[in-house]
């Protein structure tokens, strides 16, 4: 179906919508921070079995962290049901975004179960993509074992995402600060650390769209310090209850008509639900499996702090790994969904690039990325970045191996990079919520692990090797006249790829725009 073009009447009324905007939001009060009831993590002190399983093969020394790579989507998914599953006494759960979708009503189905069963849930979201799923929340909310909390809420809740920034104009500096954060604690003895946010795509499981992503599992010294984050997050005075944020009243049944609902969405996900036997159940055997391929690391927990006020602007984890940036020796590998790097970032980059480290780094093409405008940014600084002495690849849509992170039987229209991956040298690596970009860098609080493990480095250094390849990426280069070429497996181009005129026409005119530092 062609997309109806704008009229004269169309326009006028979107002129009309965003001068009402200005005007609420000239009326709007600024939020503030204020005090709740503080909680904080729990450790159950009877180890459930499968957390038994999990650690019987481990060194109990007190001092070490274990890691397993979660690179696939399935599995990345699969092992957030063991982790609900497997909990007796909390789930601590915090995310950007969490979608109504197959994947979401999945987990928020599970996360219900938990509950059921005494298990204490403390949820935590971003509001940025929460426009259409208040009431869901407000009925999971009704729960008597789960407390559903807001970051950073908006003063006034349109329906559409772009409409509430446009309305509340006033409180822009803060608004603009969104919480992009992503972990799963359970029961203080397992977490999930990394790039995916909770929807189908980020899984492998999306119709339209499907992400290359990645996460880590982590158990050991490391989840004291992840669960002390969480709760700092929880009581900052920015995590407001989502009954104070929206005023609506939800019925005694509607948690009922809830759960029969997500069951019904969740049959979305088709027969990898009974092919892959992930009905709630005791995970103590995958568990045991899963403690005898972990590998062990010293991590260094990098979160940004949760305030928008006075003189904490949330840098701390882009300073840190900007830092890593200058202690390399010999190389650094990266990938990031977003890479538009800050003039300090690029400096970093140069001065470690002049020392001899050599430095490769994937990011979307035009025609994978879900996010023109970023990708308008990053064309802005592809030559400096060349300059600098970068190896740039940009992923390739049609990537012969791009099966590999999608479900059997969800190969996606568009297929981008989400994950947010840099490796240092031989024995550091971090893996987290991060992208190079000033969105990430400057403006949104992020969290992610530094960690310094020989074996978890060579091990995510194996499992990126493919997507450099040029069977799934492009490596842009200059041709022996100064221009820009996309070199693959089976040609080069001359100009970049984006699958279709309409995005260059967009890429065009985002150009136009001064919004990079936005981006």
């Amino acid at each position: 179906m062609n997309a109806r073009r704008p009229t004269a009447h169309s326009a006028c009324t979107l002129i009309l919508y965003f001068t009402a905007g200005l005007l609420l939001a000239s009326c709007a009060k600024p939020i503030k921070p204020h005090s709740e009831p503080e909680s904080y993590a729990l450790v159950n002190p009877v180890k459930a079995d499968a957390w038994k399983a999990l650690t019987e093969g481990l060194p109990d020394d007190g001092t070490s962290s274990w890691f397993a790579i979660l690179d696939k989507g399935s599995d990345a998914l699969r092992w957030r049901l063991a982790l609900i599953d497997t909990a007796r006494t909390s789930i601590d759960t915090q995310y950007f975004l969490w979608k109504d979708d197959a994947v979401g009503s999945l987990l928020l189905e599970r996360l219900l179960l938990a509950a059921d069963r005494g298990v204490r849930v403390r949820f935590l979201i971003d509001d940025s993509f929460l426009s259409g799923e208040d009431l869901e929340m407000l009925e999971i909310d009704t729960h008597p074992n789960i407390e559903i909390r807001v970051f950073n809420p908006f003063q006034i809740r349109s329906s559409s995402p772009l409409v509430r920034y446009l309305d509340n104009l006033n409180d822009f500096g803060r608004t603009n600060h969104r919480m992009h954060n992503k972990l799963l604690v359970a029961d203080s003895e397992a977490a999930i650390v990394g790039g995916r946010n909770i929807a189908d795509e980020y899984f492998g499981f999306g119709k339209q769209q499907n992400f290359r992503d990645f996460d880590l599992i982590a158990t050991g010294k490391v989840i004291s310090g992840l669960a002390a984050g969480f709760d700092t997050y929880w009581n900052s005075g920015w995590a407001f209850p989502v009954t104070e944020v929206d005023g609506n009243k939800v019925n005694d049944g509607d948690l009922t008509d809830l759960r029969a609902e997500l069951r019904e969405t969740a049959v979305g996900l088709g027969a990898w639900l009974t092919e892959t036997g992930v009905e709630p159940r005791d995970w103590s055997a995958e568990w045991r499996k899963l403690g005898e391929m972990m590998l062990p690391g010293e991590a260094e927990i990098l979160q940004d702090k949760p305030h928008f006020e006075g003189d904490t602007p949330p840098v701390q984890v882009a300073d840190r790994v900007r830092l890593a940036f200058q202690e390399s020796d010999t190389e650094i590998v990266g990938i990031t969904a977003y890479l538009i790097p800050t003039d300090e970032l690029l400096t970093s980059i140069a001065q470690a690039n002049a020392t001899g480290v050599r430095i490769r780094m994937l990011t979307n093409s035009l025609a994978s990325t879900n996010h023109v405008p970023a990708h308008t940014a990053y064309r802005h600084q592809r030559e400096a970045m060349l300059a600098a002495g970068v190896e740039l690849h940009e992923v390739r849509l049609d990537g012969l191996d791009r099966a590999d992170y999608e479900a059997p039987g969800f190969i996606a229209r568009r297929f981008g990079l989400h994950g947010k991956v840099v490796i240092f040298d031989d024995n550091r690596v971090f893996i987290g919520t991060l992208n190079l970009d000033p969105r990430s860098m400057v403006l949104n609080t992020e969290m992610g692990l530094l960690i310094d493990s020989p074996a978890l480095n060579e091990a995510v250094r194996d499992a990126l090797a493919p997507n450099f390849s040029l069977a799934n990426s492009w490596r842009v280069e200059k041709n022996e006249s100064g221009e820009l070429i996309w070199r693959s497996h089976d040609g080069v181009l001359t100009r970049q790829p984006a699958d279709g005129m309409s995005r260059r026409i967009r890429d065009f005119f985002y150009g136009l725009m001064p919004i990079d530092s936005e981006m």
